[in-house]
C-alpha cells in the first residue's frame, strides 16, 4: 500500500512539472458533488429511484449519474479493486455475502435512522456483525389471484387451488426452476435451505433433513400439475391475467396491471387482484423467503472528494421521505417504519402480511452455487430427468451443494 501511495504521488508530481492538466478549483468541487450510482434496471424507463434521487440532489447542489448495468454486480466486484465503478450500487440483500468477501464494500452507519428499521431487515446486509447496505424496501412472495376471473382462495387447500379450473401456477427458469419460488412449498414439508440455530442461518444445507422423500416425491408427482410458465415474468403475468392463482411477490402484482404483449387476457387493475397466505401442501408452516433492497457503497469511496455527498444520498434514500415516494412510484413496500405507516396500498400491505413467518433470505458468498444444484435437481425431479427416488437425487444434489461450499 505504501509503495502504491508513493507510485502515485511520484506520477503527480512528475505530471506537474510536465506541465500537465490540473483540475481547477470550479471542477473538483463539481467532483465532489457529483455521486455515481449502479443500477441493474433495464434503463431509465423502468427505473423508478432515479426521478426521485434527482429532483432531491438539485435542492442539496448534488448530482446524480445513473448508470445501468446488465451484470451490475459481476461488474462492480471487477471495477472496484482497481478503483474504477460508480461510489453505490443498488440490488438484493442476498449479494452481499459476495460483495463482503470480495472486499469491494465498505460498512455503512445507520446513525439516527437506525431505529426506523427492523432487526430482519438489517439482518440481510449484516455480515460478521457490521452492517454493509442501506435497506430501501422490502418483498416476500405470497399467493395472488385474479379476483375478476377466479374464486377466493380462503379456506380452499393447496392442491384445491392446483386442481380447480383456472389453476395455480409458479414461475421458473427453463434450466435451473426456481428454488426461491419453491423454498415456500418446501417449507411446508418441514424443510428450510438451510438449518437454523439460534443466531440465524447456519451454513448447513436443510434440504437433506426429514422431510425431503415426501417434498421430492410431490415434485415428481402431484407438483406436475402445477403450472410454470417457461420465460418467468411475461407469460407468469399472462397466466395471472387470464385467471390462474400465482405464487410470487410484488413484482408480479405490479406486471399483472402491464398490458403483456402477446397475451389474449385484459390487464387487471388494483383492485381486482387479491393477496393472501400461501397455503400448506406438506402440512407445515410456510415460511417463504423475506428479501430486501438497498445501497452498498463502494469500499473506494473512503478518502475520496466526494465522500461527504455519498453519506447524503445514503441518508436519503434510507429516509422515509424517499421510501414513500418509492411506494408511491413503483408499489415498492417500504423498510423505514415512517413510510411503512403511511401506505395507503392495501395489497401491498398484504404482502407483508403473508409474509409474517417469513425467514430472511441467506446471504452467503456461495448461494450462486447453492441455487443452481438445488434448483437444477427440483426442475430434473419435476420432468421425470433423475436416477433412483426422487429423494434419493434430491440428497444427491444437496450433497454436491454442501461439498461445494464446505470447500469454499
Amino acid at each position: 500500500m505504501k509503495l502504491r501511495k508513493r507510485g502515485l504521488a511520484v506520477a503527480v508530481a512528475v505530471a506537474t512539472a510536465a506541465g500537465a492538466f490540473v483540475a481547477a478549483p470550479s471542477q473538483a468541487a463539481s467532483a465532489a458533488r457529483t455521486v455515481t450510482i449502479w443500477s441493474g434496471a433495464n434503463d431509465a424507463k423502468s427505473d423508478n429511484q432515479a426521478p426521485i434521487l434527482n429532483a432531491w440532489a438539485k435542492t442539496q447542489g448534488i448530482t446524480i449519474n445513473t448508470v445501468y448495468k446488465k451484470n451490475v454486480r459481476d461488474e462492480f466486484i471487477k471495477a472496484t479493486p482497481d478503483g474504477k465503478g460508480p461510489d453505490l450500487m443498488v440490488g438484493a440483500h442476498d449479494w452481499t455475502g459476495q460483495l463482503v468477501g470480495a472486499g469491494v464494500v465498505a460498512p455503512v452507519a445507520l446513525g439516527g435512522l437506525s431505529s426506523a428499521f427492523s432487526a430482519a431487515t438489517k439482518s440481510g446486509f449484516t455480515v460478521n456483525g457490521k452492517l454493509y447496505g442501506m435497506p430501501i424496501y422490502s418483498e416476500n412472495i405470497a399467493l395472488i389471484w385474479n379476483k375478476r376471473d377466479a374464486t377466493d382462495p380462503t379456506g380452499k387447500s393447496f392442491m384445491d387451488l392446483v386442481n380447480s379450473t383456472n389453476g395455480l401456477a409458479i414461475t421458473r427458469d427453463l434450466t435451473n426452476g426456481d428454488p426461491y419460488h419453491w423454498s415456500s412449498v418446501a417449507s411446508s414439508f418441514g424443510l428450510t435451505l438451510f438449518t437454523r440455530d439460534k443466531s440465524g442461518w447456519t451454513s448447513k444445507l436443510g434440504y437433506g433433513e426429514a422431510g425431503s422423500d415426501a417434498y421430492a416425491n410431490f415434485l415428481a408427482g402431484d407438483a406436475k400439475k402445477i403450472i410454470r410458465p417457461a420465460d418467468g415474468w411475461d407469460q407468469s403475468a399472462c397466466t395471472l391475467q387470464k385467471g390462474a392463482y400465482i405464487i410470487s411477490g410484488p413484482w408480479m402484482y405490479n406486471h399483472g396491471q402491464d398490458t403483456i404483449s402477446g397475451c389474449s387476457a385484459k390487464p387487471l387493475k388494483a383492485s381486482e387482484m387479491g393477496i393472501a397466505n400461501i397455503p400448506s401442501v406438506g402440512g407445515k408452516t410456510v415460511r417463504q423467503f423475506s428479501g430486501v433492497y438497498g445501497y452498498w457503497m463502494s469500499s473506494k469511496v473512503a478518502g475520496q472528494p466526494n465522500a461527504v455527498s455519498v453519506g447524503k444520498v445514503l441518508r436519503y434514500v434510507g429516509s422515509a421521505e424517499f421510501q414513500l415516494a418509492l411506494n408511491k412510484a413503483g408499489n415498492n413496500i417500504p423498510v423505514n417504519s415512517g413510510a411503512l405507516s403511511a401506505m395507503t396500498d392495501k395489497n401491498l400491505a398484504a404482502f407483508g402480511l403473508a409474509g409474517r413467518n417469513a425467514n430472511p433470505m441467506p446471504a452467503y458468498v456461495f448461494m450462486d452455487t447453492v441455487w443452481s444444484k438445488i434448483g437444477s435437481a427440483e426442475a430434473a425431479i419435476m420432468a421425470g430427468k433423475y436416477t433412483g427416488t426422487p429423494g434419493d437425487f434430491l440428497r444427491k444434489a444437496v450433497a454436491a451443494a454442501q461439498a461445494a461450499i464446505d470447500t469454499k
